[in-house]
């Protein structure tokens, strides 16, 4: 993960959590409390160091006297709440030691009292507490802890919560497989509970995982998946922005530079950015500019990028400054001016040892092995020996959260075995329900078994009709060749002879008369010899088997796609891989995609009113692709009615243990991608 890129999620990240910290509770206590008049102060404290006119000395005198008062309380339950709401306080102010020592109280009185859910809440404390500190495997612990409990309470939202922070830590650590998982199970309960925030959130996360996995494309579907969530929630604050500088970042990966520029400046164009966010201000002046370097063009690039570096410095923003310093050495290296290249990068490299960037010291160390001929292998050498010392540690990281997980997993085992007496209470009435319900899975049973045998049945006609196509279509080519033959045949023995003949006999023809009837003559006979020539070319030419085997498949194709052009009354377009051959591909595959190009095309008809279809196969390694585009009207993906059409072509995608994804847009048209491996 580049280091720019990261110090984008983890500022996401911070921001998220400083609006999600569980230590605002659902438990408040109040205000006002009758029969204890020191509850009453301690709430008055907590709520003086609020306001942040006070100078922050104030604030947290006021904070450590509610705290020492508190300990004095008789009633634990009481305690445990005044002990949220002051780190609550206290973690905002940033101060660490009392923080320790608040949530510390909490945690141990919690697990005095058994008091599953203040248990998760104090370890959520802990796992934010660590992350705004990059002590990134400290807080994976707590989270999961927080996990642990919420899971055991079945506290959905909170379970939710600690899955996209661990998720989160785990895409840091380059676990993206994990990180996914994770972010999934994530989305699965906040779909059911309807949190549109959270969902973006997912959403937006899971395009970073993406772009890091170079899986650029999905990265696009999900940063629009999560900008589709956004447009449901009140509150955007500078989420679109952000999303929008996270696909201008993937264009740039894939080298659609006017894209990413176009999205940059969608986002640089909200008018209140450079006081609401300075530092993101900056980083997208910096990226614009970066972007237009890599696309060759330098004009204002070194202005821009100057200016993005003063605001970063003004604000003494470290991390940014590393970067802008290395995109200007990349420039000036370009401009030959290696001096100065050096003397930026070796800057950037000095900072980003200080501020323990290991990321950007890897950049750093790999742009200077490039233009410092002089010390090229000397910071190759740092380069490959940090880089491996980094995958180490990560590596032992990773390993230490898979142990986490695994323990966890035991104990929550063990939570549930301690509760069977209470699952015996429900085993008289199970059964029971197992009785009744027994004869009437049979009979699902039983119609399910009758379904796969229609499906069978049905796979195996599909697979004789397109025998069938095959064969017709081999057929008639092999009709249309021997035609050709035959003709050419012709031309050559017995028109082409003839033709010979007559040349041969007028050439022995003694010609008396002018000159101008001689050369005449002669004119006729030369015509002829061309004649012959051209009859000789053509003969070879209707020879000659231009036909492959791979091109049957896409003649039916064709065949399929001018029927339903017509009925449809819209353009089509095709594209098609010359890599791919058919021969080689199995009839089960080309059924199926045969199957789903049909009836997405039937879908465009009845439904779409497109005017333009594109149908596009492709092959890359060993996947086979199939691309429909349409622009017609679209349609919501999100909701809940899908037809039968959509089930069936998911069906037989899976059938080929393939991918199928549907992306559309009201008013812009829809896309259908479907991808299978030519092994199946």
């Amino acid at each position: 993960m580049g280091a720019k890129f990261k110090t984008i999620i983890i500022r996401v990240f911070y921001f998220y959590m400083s609006l999600t910290l569980v230590f605002c509770s659902q438990n408040k206590v109040g205000n006002k409390t009758n029969d204890n008049p020191e509850i009453d102060s301690i709430s008055n404290w907590i709520q003086q160091s609020k306001n942040i006119k006070k100078p922050q000395f104030n604030r947290e005198k006021l904070l450590r006297k509610a705290f020492e008062v508190t300990k004095q309380q008789k009633l634990d339950s009481v305690k445990n709440k005044l002990f949220s709401k002051i780190a609550l306080e206290v973690f905002n102010l940033g101060n660490d030691e009392l923080f320790r020592k608040v949530n510390l109280k909490a945690l141990l009185l919690a697990t005095k009292l058994r008091d599953t859910f203040r248990i998760g809440e104090a370890h959520w404390n802990y796992g934010s507490f660590y992350s705004k500190r990059e002590m990134i495997d400290s807080a994976y612990y707590h989270y999961h802890e927080a996990y642990k409990y919420f899971k055991i309470i079945k506290n959905k939202y909170y379970t939710a919560k600690m899955l996209y922070n661990m998720g989160y830590i785990e895409g840091l650590l380059k676990d993206y497989t994990g990180s996914e998982v994770s972010i999934f199970e994530a989305i699965t309960i906040f779909k059911k509970l309807g949190k549109d925030l959270n969902l973006y959130q997912c959403y937006n996360y899971l395009g970073l995982i993406y772009y890091n996995l170079k899986e650029f494309n999905r990265a696009i579907y999900y940063h629009n998946k999560a900008l589709e969530y956004l447009k449901n929630v009140k509150n955007k604050r500078l989420y679109k922005e952000g999303s929008l500088s996270n696909l201008g970042l993937v264009y740039q990966k894939l080298k659609d530079y006017e894209k990413a520029i176009e999205s940059f400046e969608e986002a640089l164009n909200n008018s209140n950015l450079k006081k609401r966010d300075i530092n993101f201000y900056a980083r997208l002046v910096d990226n614009i500019a970066y972007t237009r370097f890599l696309d060759g063009d330098t004009t204002n690039v070194a202005k821009e990028l100057y200016k993005s570096l003063k605001i970063r410095d003004s604000v003494k923003n470290i991390s940014g400054i590393v970067v802008n310093k290395l995109h200007l050495a990349e420039l000036y290296a370009l401009k030959q001016d290696t001096s100065k290249a050096i003397k930026l990068a070796n800057e950037a490299h000095n900072l980003a040892n200080k501020i323990e960037n290991n990321r950007d010291k890897l950049k750093s160390l790999l742009l200077l092995s490039k233009i410092d001929a002089k010390k090229s292998n000397t910071y190759l050498k740092n380069y490959v020996h940090l880089n491996d010392s980094l995958q180490i540690e990560e590596r032992k990281i990773r390993n230490k959260f898979t142990r986490i997980r695994f323990e966890t997993d035991e104990y929550i085992r063990e939570t549930e075995k301690l509760s069977a007496q209470k699952i015996l209470i429900s085993v008289g009435a199970f059964f029971t329900i197992l009785i009744l319900s027994f004869a009437y899975f049979l009979r699902v049973q039983r119609t399910k078994n009758k379904e796969l045998l229609f499906e069978r049945e049905q796979q195996k006609s599909n697979e004789e009709i397109f025998s069938l196509m095959l064969k017709q279509q081999s057929k008639l080519e092999e009709g249309r060749l021997k035609e050709r033959h035959r003709i050419s045949e012709d031309l050559h023995d017995g028109v082409l002879g003839k033709i010979f003949g007559t040349r041969i006999g007028l050439g022995f023809l003694n010609i008396k008369g002018d000159e101008g009837a001689i050369k005449k003559h002669q004119f006729f006979i030369n015509e002829l010899q061309n004649i012959e020539k051209e009859i000789r070319t053509i003969s070879h030419e209707l020879k000659n088997e231009i036909l492959s085997s791979k091109e049957d498949f896409f003649k039916i194709i064709d065949g399929l796609i001018e029927q339903k052009s017509n009925l449809g009354n819209f353009e089509y377009k095709t594209v098609y891989d010359n890599k791919i051959h058919w021969s080689e591909i199995n009839d089960g595959i080309k059924i199926n995609l045969y199957r789903i190009l049909q009836e997405a095309l039937q879908n465009i008809i009845k439904y779409a009113n497109a005017n333009n279809v594109k149908i596009e196969f492709k092959l890359e390694e060993n996947t086979l692709i199939l691309l429909i585009e349409d622009d017609g009207i679209g349609f919501n993906v999100f909701e809940k009615r899908k037809g039968i059409g959509i089930k069936n072509m998911k069906s037989r995608v899976r059938k080929l243990n393939g991918v199928f994804e549907i992306n559309s847009t009201i008013n812009k048209g829809t896309t259908i991608f479907v991808s299978c491996p030519i092994q199946n």
